[in-house]
C-alpha cells in the first residue's frame, strides 16, 4: 500500500503545482496552497527515509517528477503549422489537334477516243470524239487499216471546241474506196490523239454534218449558214465559197461538185463540172438550186468537192424547215 500512497502523494503534488499556475481559486490562498506542498513533500520524505531503514532502495530524486515550481506557468502549447492550401487548379487543356492537310487526290482526265456512229459505204463516216482537249485542232486521217502507216492521208481538220464530245461527219477519200475496212484517227495539236477501225458498209446512223470539217486542200464557207431556219417548201439557192490551198491547180476536165448522201433537196442535177480552172490561192463559187422539204424538221445533205473518186474537201448544207 505504501508504494500506491507515495504514488498518489506524487501526483496530489504535481496538481497542486499545476494549479498555481492558474488564477487564485477563490476559497485557497497562495500561502495556503504553499503550506500544503510543503506538508506533502515531508510525508513523502519521511515514507522514503522510512523505506530505507527497512532496506528498500529509495528512489531517486533525479526519477521523481519534477515540480513546477512557484509562479511558473505551463508551457505553451505549441501551434500547429498553419494550413498551406493546395495552389489554385488550373485545368490542363490539351493542345488543339490540327487536322491533317487532306492528300490531294490527283484526277485522271480520261483518255481521248473516237466512235463510230455511222458509214455510208465509199461517202461518209458519222464520227463522235470524246475527252479531247478544249479549243484545238484535230486533224483527221483515214487510210485502209493494213496499210494505214504509209497510206493514210489527211481529209481535214475540226476544232474540239469546248472538250468533251463533239460529232461530225468525214468524207471517205479514194484511197479507202471499195476498201473491206478503214482505220480513222484523230491528233491534236496539244498530242493527244485517238484512233478506231470501221467497216466500209453502209450501217449505223446516217452520217451527219454538225461540225464543219476544213480540209487541208481547201476552205469553205457555205450560205445559207448551216442550220438555217426555212419555211416548208422555200426554194433556195445553197452556195459554197471554196478557196484551193491545196498547192494544185484544179482543171475544168478533172475537177466536178457532186451530191453524196443525206436529203436529196436539189431540183436538177446530182454532179456538175467546175465552170473555171481554179489556181491554188484562187477562189470558186459552187451553187445549187434546192427546195426545202413541207414537213417540219432539220434536213442535211452533203456534197463534195471531188477529182474522179478522190474528194478534195466536203461541201455541207443543213438547215432547219418550221
Amino acid at each position: 500500500m505504501k508504494p500506491l500512497k507515495l504514488f498518489m502523494s506524487i501526483m496530489l503534488i504535481a496538481f497542486l503545482a499545476a494549479c498555481r499556475s492558474l488564477e487564485p481559486s477563490p476559497t485557497a490562498s497562495q500561502d495556503e496552497i504553499k503550506r500544503a506542498l510543503d506538508t506533502l513533500r515531508t510525508e513523502v520524505a519521511l515514507t522514503t527515509a522510512a523505506e530505507i531503514g527497512q532496506g528498500k532502495t529509495a528512489t531517486p530524486i533525479s526519477e521523481l517528477p519534477t515540480l513546477v515550481p512557484t509562479g511558473t506557468t505551463m508551457p505553451t502549447q505549441t501551434p500547429l503549422p498553419t494550413y498551406t492550401p493546395y495552389p489554385t487548379y488550373t485545368p490542363f487543356v490539351l493542345p488543339t489537334v490540327i487536322p491533317a492537310t487532306p492528300t490531294a487526290i490527283a484526277t485522271v482526265k480520261p483518255s481521248a477516243r473516237v466512235t463510230i456512229l455511222g458509214v455510208e459505204k465509199n461517202t461518209a463516216v458519222s464520227v463522235q470524239a470524246d475527252n479531247f482537249s478544249s479549243n484545238q485542232v484535230l486533224k483527221i486521217r483515214m487510210g485502209p487499216y493494213d496499210t494505214f502507216s504509209k497510206n493514210a492521208v489527211e481529209v481535214g481538220t475540226i476544232n474540239s471546241g469546248q472538250g468533251g464530245t463533239i460529232k461530225f461527219a468525214a468524207l471517205l477519200p479514194g484511197v479507202v474506196k471499195d476498201v473491206g475496212k478503214v482505220t480513222i484517227r484523230l491528233d491534236g495539236s496539244t498530242g493527244e490523239y485517238a484512233y478506231t477501225n470501221f467497216n466500209n458498209v453502209t450501217s449505223g446512223t446516217n452520217p451527219t454534218v454538225s461540225a464543219t470539217v476544213t480540209s487541208s486542200i481547201c476552205e469553205v464557207s457555205v450560205s445559207p449558214v448551216l442550220s438555217s431556219t426555212l419555211e416548208p417548201g422555200a426554194d433556195y439557192d445553197v452556195v459554197w465559197t471554196v478557196k484551193n490551198i491545196s498547192g494544185k491547180t484544179w482543171g475544168l476536165s478533172t475537177t466536178d461538185y457532186k451530191y453524196l448522201k443525206g436529203t436529196e433537196m436539189q431540183k436538177y442535177e446530182k454532179v456538175y463540172d467546175l465552170k473555171e480552172e481554179v489556181k491554188s490561192g484562187e477562189k470558186v463559187t459552187l451553187r445549187v438550186d434546192m427546195t426545202a422539204p413541207t414537213d417540219p424538221g432539220t434536213y442535211t445533205s452533203n456534197w463534195a468537192l471531188v477529182q474522179g473518186s478522190t474528194i478534195l474537201c466536203n461541201l455541207p448544207v443543213k438547215i432547219v424547215v418550221k
